[in-house]
């Protein structure tokens, strides 16, 4: 009997030292990656970006514009495809704090880092067929769900109101402007869906595309942009695949170039 128990005992330690080498084998790769890549960005966050504690809004309205330096000119020098750099306000809530980056084919960083290196996470990118220098009135930036919140793993917060209240603002910096953007919808999408369609123009047309967005967002901020808007999409994946997607849209409320003039 007692070497039964022993044997069941035994049998019990291989497989739990089996299990843990399983996951250890599946997981352990990623979980690597992902301490390398938060490295990575913190790294380029110190070299390249000044930035306040905090979201420095309580000591003035304007300080995402003039509290906040993105060196370009030393930053392309870590990738040229290196265009924006997109940067919520409170950073510590959403992660989103990232280089944008463009090649005109949206499968060139969907699986590589910055520096061309093979990663689950990506990169942050802008969609192929839109302006790198954001001169459409529809772009759509792209970054993936990853389970520990980094990249865009935060956006689908943004289906909670209270999150959203709380979260409302992004700015984009490019080397000669910086664009400020509030959401005002988000959704569950899909590929090859309206959403994803590029080159609105003023108009009709373009207005009953921002009318939907609207109409079928899964939060009510009672913000309805209108054609003469540009709207920036951050869209993410949703699930196993790249069909189920999930779009955040945000209306641009201010646009300044980097000596400060307005621009209307």
């Amino acid at each position: 009997m007692k070497n039964q128990k022993s044997k069941r005992w035994l049998l019990f330690i291989i497989a739990g030292i089996a299990a843990i080498a399983a996951a250890l084998y599946l997981y352990l790769p990623d979980f690597l990656d992902n301490l390398r890549s938060a490295q990575t960005y913190d790294d380029l966050r110190d070299s390249y970006v000044e930035a306040p504690e905090g979201d420095g809004g309580e000591e003035k309205e304007d300080w995402w514009l003039t509290d906040v330096f993105v060196n370009f000119e030393e930053l392309r020098g870590e990738n040229e495809d290196i265009i924006a750099w997109i940067r919520f306000d409170n950073t510590e809530e959403t992660q989103i704090d990232y280089p944008v980056l463009y090649s005109g084919d949206n499968t060139e960083y969907l699986r590589k880092d910055l520096y061309g290196n093979e990663h689950t996470a990506g990169s942050i990118f802008l969609e192929g067929l839109n302006q790198p220098d954001f001169s459409d009135y529809y772009s759509i930036i792209y970054g993936h769900n990853m389970r520990d919140g980094s990249m865009f793993g935060s956006l689908d917060k943004y289906k909670e109101q209270s999150f959203w209240s709380d979260n409302q603002y992004f700015t984009l910096y490019t080397e000669n402007m910086v664009y400020r953007y509030q959401v005002f919808a988000c959704q569950n999408a899909v590929n090859g869906g309206d959403v994803y369609k590029i080159g609105y123009e003023p108009g009709k047309e373009y207005q009953e595309f921002l009318d939907g967005l609207a109409e079928d967002s899964l939060i009510d901020t009672g913000i309805h942009p209108d054609s003469s808007h540009k709207v920036m999409t951050l869209s993410t994946c949703a699930g196993d695949g790249y069909s189920r997607r999930f779009a955040v849209h945000a209306v641009c409320v201010d646009a300044q170039s980097t000596n400060l003039t307005i621009v209307s």
